[in-house]
This record gives C-alpha cells, structure tokens and sequence, in this order.
C-alpha cells in the first residue's frame, strides 16, 4: 500500500523525542544550545541598535504611523495564504519527485506546524520536519536531512536565477550591484558545475563513497527535468514576494519600478535567510536601506522593513496556531534525532 504519511494524532507529528539528559543537566549559561540560540539575537539586536544610531527612532515611529496600512495590511495577508499555499505546494512536489508521496491535507498540516515552531526556534522546526519524514515516510534521519538540503538548495538556486534575470535587466550602474551580479553568475555556474560532477564521476572507490553521502546523495539523483521543475515553482512563490513588495511599499511612500524590485527582494530574501538574525530582524533593515536608498527616506524604509518582518513573524505564527491542536509536548532539543537508528 502506497505511504502517504498519514497523521494520526499529536505524537505523529512529534514523535517521543527525549531532551537529552546531559544537556539537560547543564548551567544555564554553560549549555552550547543557550549560546547558539542567544547569539542570533544578540547579532539581531546590534545591528538594530547601529541603524538606530544614525536614524532618529521618533521619526521612523512617526513614518510608522503616517503609513497607508489600507494598503499594507491587504496586500500582507494575501501574501501570507498565498505563500503558504505555494510552500506547502513546493516541499510537497519535492517529496514526490523522489517518491515519497504526501497528502495535501498532511501536507498542509505539516507545514503549519513547522511554521509554528520556526517561529520559536528554526532548529527544532526542522527537526520536526526531518523526524516526521523517518517516522511517518520511512525516510532514514540522514536522508531526510539530505532532502531537506535539497529542498534549500532549490531555494537558493531560485533566488539567485531571479537576482541574475533582475540584475540583467536593470543593468546595474553601481560597483555594488555590479560585483554583486558577477558574484550570483559565478556562484551559479560554480553550483551548475558541481552538480555535473556528481553526475558524471565514476561510482566506484572514494568517489561512489561521496556520492553515497546523504547530504549529497539527493542533488545527484535529481534529473534535470526535477530541477527545472522544482525551480519554477520556487520562482513562482518568490514572485509573489517581489509583487507584495511593488504594493506594499507604495504604503510607506515609496514608488519602486517593478523591475528593480526583480533584482532587489531576491537579494533581500538571501540576506534574510542567513542564519545569523532570527526572522530577518537586523539583516532585512540594514539591506533595504542600501537598496530602496533611491526610492526613499531612511525613516520609511526602516518603517517598512521593521513592519515588514514582524508582520510576516505574526502572521505565519499565526498560521502554525490553527495547527497547534496536532503539537503535544514539543521538545526542548532535537539533538536526540540524529542519535536514532536509520
């Protein structure tokens, strides 16, 4: 019978991972998840703390205020359901690419989830995604997690292709935007090259092991057909971001051609998806005001990224609550997960 991974009850999606005892045992302050968890945000709050230096926070509040939410408030939840229909979509056809197949009601359910646990803390969301692969798809730990870096590698590559286009188009002036196309054409051809010599070196001695490697094993497996397809419909979801932002930003008095916004929110994604600020908060600000310097002041462009991001924080949490009835006893760690049998 074809698995589908149905969910079941609470414990299907979470499983009976235990924290583990020695971390748990742990000062506070002594624990290694503590300073990775505490870093981000410390990164976060320093970069926050250095814009506000040089930007008056009264008058960026005030810019905040006179901002045309009629507009702003529409156009951000279209884009949070829209989204959230085309990221389900996404991993969904992922997963089938490689044969293992998901219902679109769990589909849903398992997104939801994870946006609701991202929200708190992004490791632990992931492992929820990867335990619930081994436990309810029979994907062994390490090949989810090679799924799963396929499944971000799919997203990198679309938003670089979508910079490139962008960047092509609007033929960059600056030395920045310039470096920064040559940067995304050599990252990309550099990525095209190494999935070519996955595919083509021999499977035999050293090299069979390392294209065996779980975390690698998927990027060659991948015909090229899946990762056309799995790109467009990356591409796809990213454009509803670069149409969100030619609306949004009109709210905060900005009027930014559509074919610079091509170039610019792909990068801005890029930068908000380092691991270094949760949620963007920080990284998306500093961005944007060195991108939309032209097409505003510094105090709406602040505005519009700090609303930005905290708007899409709430809105997705709030997506993961409507799934929360599925979520019992979260755990605290997922080191365990990768301790389990494959």
């Amino acid at each position: 019978m074809e698995n589908t991974g149905k969910i079941s009850n609470a414990q299907a999606v979470m499983g009976d991972m235990d924290i583990c005892d020695e971390e748990r045992g742990r000062p506070f302050l002594m624990n290694l998840k503590t300073w990775k968890r505490l870093l981000p945000l410390a990164v976060s709050a320093a970069i926050l703390i250095y814009l506000f230096w040089y930007i008056d926070i009264r008058l960026c509040f005030n810019a905040l205020m006179n901002a045309d939410m009629a507009i702003y408030v529409p156009s951000v939840v279209v884009l949070i359901f829209a989204t959230f229909l085309l990221d389900t979509q996404n991993l969904a056809a992922t997963l089938k690419h490689f044969h293992y197949p998901l219902t679109w009601k769990n589909a849903f359910t398992l997104r939801g989830v994870t946006y609701l646990i991202m929200t708190i803390d992004y490791s632990v969301g992931l492992g929820v995604l990867i335990y619930y692969l081994k436990k309810h798809l029979g994907i062994p730990v390490m090949r989810s997690t090679g799924l799963m870096a396929f499944f971000n590698g799919i997203t990198q590559k679309a938003l670089v292709y979508m910079a490139i286009i962008g960047l092509i188009i609007m033929s960059p002036t600056s030395a920045l935007l310039g470096n920064m196309l040559i940067f995304f054409v050599g990252f990309a051809v550099l990525d095209f090259l190494l999935i070519v010599v996955l595919k083509k070196i021999p499977s035999r001695g050293l090299a069979l092991k390392i294209k065996n490697m779980n975390l690698l094993k998927a990027f060659h497996e991948a015909s090229w057909r899946t990762y056309g397809v799995l790109i467009f419909w990356r591409i796809l979801y990213y454009a509803l971001f670069v149409a969100f932002f030619y609306v949004a930003v009109r709210a905060f008095n900005m009027q930014i051609p559509l074919v610079t916004l091509i170039a610019y929110v792909p990068i801005i994604l890029l930068v908000i998806s380092l691991p270094i600020a949760p949620g963007g908060f920080g990284t998306a600000q500093a961005a944007m005001l060195i991108l939309f310097k032209d097409y505003g002041t510094n105090m709406d462009i602040m505005a519009f990224g700090l609303t930005y991001t905290t708007s899409i924080l709430v809105l997705r949490y709030l997506i993961g609550l409507f799934y929360a009835k599925h979520i019992k006893g979260l755990p605290a760690e997922t080191s365990d997960i990768g301790k389990q049998e494959n």
